[in-house]
């Protein structure tokens, strides 16, 4: 979900909107998912919002991002057993003009780690999908699930948020703490700076994260990207 969030996502997929109850499943030597759409890591409190608004600026253009989560949920199948995942829709807006559309998926495993399992994503010129570039689903694209936030995100702890080469892949570090971050004339503490580096483009991209919110600010490398607030679910 780095801004090639901005960038976009490839493939044509279908949304499951049934919601289906399984027990906890466990990964050949990995996570369990008991509760896989209660998302409630402290540092990427997705359950507890309906939508966020960032504005700022990144190329010379004025961006506007809605982060909407739906009411539905999309089916994955992981080692064999089924696994709701969260939908979050991602609408983005270039000087008024809405540039990209995309599904993000995501469920938080039993550890408390928010899980990445692929982007259903549209480029969008002139009101018309242009492509679906840089798309990528577990299960499709990679048999390795992503972490888009750790349970326990200290300074020096490392994660891969995107893991489908050659499509994407993406190294996430956290590089500090801030204890306080003013943001759009709003007061945040207990924050943490996250550094991005993808791949194929080699792009680095800074992002901060406030202890019971999320993210506040994203740095790509020509811009600035605040949240302007939340409401809740």
């Amino acid at each position: 979900m780095n801004r090639k969030a901005f960038g976009i996502r490839a493939a044509a997929i279908s949304l499951a909107t049934c919601a289906l109850t399984v027990p906890a499943t466990a990964l050949a030597d990995g996570p369990t998912f008991s509760d896989p759409t209660r998302i409630d890591n402290p540092y990427l409190p997705l359950s507890k919002f309906h939508r966020c608004t960032l504005r700022g600026h990144e190329d010379d253009q004025r961006l506007l991002i809605r982060r909407t989560v739906l009411d539905r949920t999309r089916t994955f199948v992981v080692d064999g057993s089924p696994i709701e995942a969260m939908v979050v829709k991602d609408r983005v807006h270039a000087d008024g003009e809405l540039i990209e559309s995309t599904h993000d998926f995501f469920a938080q495993s039993d550890d408390g780690d928010v899980r990445y399992l692929g982007e259903r994503v549209y480029n969008i010129r002139g009101g018309r999908v242009v492509d679906h570039h840089g798309s990528w689903l577990y299960g499709r694209d990679t048999n390795r699930l992503g972490v888009l936030m750790a349970a326990r995100p200290h300074p020096g702890r490392h994660w891969l948020s995107e893991d489908a080469p050659p499509i994407t892949v993406e190294h996430d570090r956290v590089v500090g703490r801030v204890g306080h971050v003013a943001v759009h004339g709003r007061s945040y503490d207990h924050v943490i700076r996250v550094r991005e580096f993808a791949l194929p483009d080699r792009e680095v991209e800074y992002k901060l994260y406030a202890r019971g919110v999320g993210v506040i600010d994203e740095l790509p490398p020509h811009g600035d990207v605040g949240l302007v607030g939340c409401t809740r679910a």
